[in-house]
């Protein structure tokens, strides 16, 4: 469920563009949407005094600055490179999942991850190497409008390390902060993305009354179709954490997402996939095989 929902939420993000909608207006009032499918679902909010708040304080700021600093890695340097450097947060948060836990790490896990990475960069590998080079007149024109070299190569190191850092204190907080319990899962989900809904509402704010950006009920729309998936894509993730071990789960769940998005985009969005697109797709079968087998 957690994989549809993921798949769900990167669909939207596509007809995006087509319907005209402004990606940063929809995505701080999805976390509003988040927030009330959360009090839907659950029958309440979240408890202030309750010990996972700091966490899903920490964990709200660092949704809104990572989905900032993920922008501008799309812009600078190419879709390409950021879903790579995203999905490659497993190089953070497997390793901490078999160190921390002390799950095992046996040879089907270890060979099923190696397959991991290696899907991962197949199935987001350009037909043509040629998006780094037309992304250089990006990087010039930041730096020549007094943007800082320094930042320039922050924001895709944040993503990056911002991707595994969010899938660690998850694990984390799961493991050490909430009981078993469904109910509580949904009341820390929704306090992370109040937390995101608030910071971003400020940012946004800023943007509409300075004009960068300008409103329209588009974004509303766009806000309420990412608020349901985005909302369960996270509960269900905390669930499975309860089912299989982490370091399994966290792999299956980015490259079952990587492999859904590749062949929806072949069939709904007739994107062009190359022979190593699909051998990323096989590739990525294969890790979830190994993977699923190892439990």
């Amino acid at each position: 469920m957690s994989i549809l929902c993921s798949t769900a939420l990167i669909t939207v993000f596509k007809l995006f563009p087509r319907l005209g909608v402004d990606t940063f207006g929809a995505i701080v009032i999805n976390y509003f949407v988040c927030v009330l499918a959360g009090g839907l679902y659950n029958g309440q909010l979240f408890d202030l005094g309750a010990p996972y708040m700091p966490y899903a304080f920490i964990l709200g700021i660092i949704f809104i600055s990572c989905f900032y600093a993920v922008g501008l890695t799309v812009r600078l340097f190419g879709i390409t490179i950021s879903s790579v450097l995203q999905k490659m947060s497993l190089l953070v948060s497997v390793p901490y999942a078999i160190i921390a836990f002390k799950e095992p790490a046996g040879s089907l896990k270890i060979i099923g991850l190696g397959l991991a990475f290696a899907a991962v960069l197949a199935s987001n590998w350009p037909e043509k190497l040629a998006e780094g080079d037309s992304r250089k007149q990006e990087r010039q024109q930041y730096l020549a409008q007094g943007g800082s070299l320094l930042l320039l190569w922050f924001f895709p190191i944040y993503s990056f390390s911002g991707s595994g850092l969010i899938e660690v204190l998850l694990q984390y907080v799961q493991q050490n902060i909430l009981d078993d319990t469904q109910e509580e899962s949904a009341a820390f989900t929704t306090a992370i993305f109040a937390s995101a809904g608030l910071a971003g509402a400020v940012v946004y704010l800023y943007q509409l009354v300075s004009g960068k950006a300008s409103w329209s009920w588009k974004n509303v729309g766009g806000g309420l179709a990412l608020g349901i998936p985005n909302y369960f894509s996270i509960v269900f993730l905390l669930l499975a954490f309860n089912v299989w071990d982490k370091s399994v789960v966290l792999p299956i769940n980015n490259i079952s997402i990587v492999m859904a998005t590749a062949l929806l985009g072949l069939f709904f969005f007739r994107e062009r996939l190359s022979k190593i697109n699909y051998i990323g797709v096989l590739l990525a079968i294969f890790a979830i095989l190994l993977m699923a087998y190892s439990q």
